[in-house]
């Protein structure tokens, strides 16, 4: 034989590959982890991973309705089915090129509108987050401004903390979010 050289994926460096790895946990542990996981988008798997890294897990303050979550899901088995129909099973050759191209295009805009959903609903969640920075940056600046009564660069601090909330209140608008934390 010769060195043929082989085909397919290439090998990854040894500090890339992924190892499994067990990790034993208490009961209560494991209970004060997963109220914590709650409203993440992630698995929990990964929440854990990126918890054990020092990495925020993506979440979302207000997680899909489980109507809504439902309905998408039934929506990307459908276009499966679709793309499944559109193959005869024993050759696998499709029945018609127009029906196979459009059970991809269903499955396209399925993916995509899924995608789109989760997109709104992060930003939701991301235009709250910085809402409630704003205003506690703007309380803070205005309690050391009432501390101080001289003070030009806590004023124009306080200032863009105010330009700050003026410039996501289309934002909050939009997505019909509340202005105040406790009005969520």
């Amino acid at each position: 034989m010769g060195n043929t050289k082989k085909s397919g994926r290439p090998f990854l460096k040894e500090e890339e590959k992924r190892r499994k790895v067990t990790l034993m946990l208490s009961p209560i542990e494991i209970d004060s982890l997963k109220k914590e996981y709650e409203g993440h988008t992630v698995g929990f798997s990964v929440f854990c991973r990126e918890k054990l890294l020092n990495r925020e897990a993506a979440t979302l303050r207000k997680p899909l309705e489980p109507g809504i979550q439902r309905q998408l899901t039934n929506l990307l088995k459908l276009s499966g089915s679709l793309l499944l129909l559109s193959r005869k099973t024993s050759s696998q050759l499709p029945i018609s090129e127009d029906f196979e191209q459009m059970a991809e295009n269903v499955k396209e805009v399925v993916q995509r509108t899924l995608y789109t959903v989760n997109e709104i609903a992060y930003s939701q969640s991301l235009i709250m987050e910085l809402n409630s920075i704003a205003l506690d940056l703007e309380k803070t600046l205005q309690d050391v401004a009432d501390a101080q009564a001289e003070g030009e660069s806590l004023k124009s601090a306080l200032k863009r903390a105010d330009d700050l909330k003026k410039a996501m209140e289309p934002f909050l608008k939009l997505y019909k979010l509340k202005k105040m934390r406790h009005d969520r």
